[in-house]
């Protein structure tokens, strides 16, 4: 009785390990957001993008002597940019009204998910799914959930500024 019972309510078997890859995901966003604050993640927001389109008009061949070229490439390029960004631009999110904790931690959860996204996007798929499980690549790293990830966070920007003005 309890095999059929097993059979009737079957979890995956790589449940543990996505549960685990999405807590770990929830607290480095959260991390994220307490180390760079709300100033800066829409700052590394904008990098991304502005990363995303240098990789993606640079030869293809530059970033050929390594299937984790283009991986790395992202988040070395990510790096500097953050690092400099102080000089490029200033743009924040105001401290102002009683919302600020649910403003800051989505805004570092999807700044988190663009990050990781388009990481394991730059990498082959098959280098990712040794990582992640393939239900979990479909979340993340897909086109679609890399439309997802890269639009999403544009869009929150748009309705938390909206709400505050």
């Amino acid at each position: 009785m309890f095999d059929r019972l097993t059979s009737l309510v079957s979890f995956p078997q790589a449940l543990a390990g996505d549960l685990s890859l999405i807590l770990l995901f929830v607290g480095l966003s959260l991390l994220m957001g307490f180390i760079f604050g709300r100033y800066k993640l829409v700052n590394i927001l904008i990098n991304i993008y502005i990363v995303v389109a240098i990789i993606g008009i640079l030869p293809p061949d530059w970033l050929d002597f390594s299937i984790y070229a283009r991986a790395f490439a992202f988040l070395g390029l990510l790096g500097f940019l953050t690092a400099i960004d102080q000089w490029l631009f200033d743009i924040h999110l105001t401290s102002m009204g009683t919302d600020i904790f649910w403003r800051f931690f989505v805004t570092s959860f999807l700044v988190t998910g663009a990050v990781l996204s388009t990481f394991f996007s730059f990498l082959p798929k098959s280098l990712a799914l040794k990582w992640i499980t393939p239900t979990l690549y479909d979340y993340v790293a897909s086109e679609w959930a890399l439309l997802f990830w890269l639009i999403v966070p544009l869009f929150s920007l748009f309705v938390i500024n909206k709400r505050l003005r």
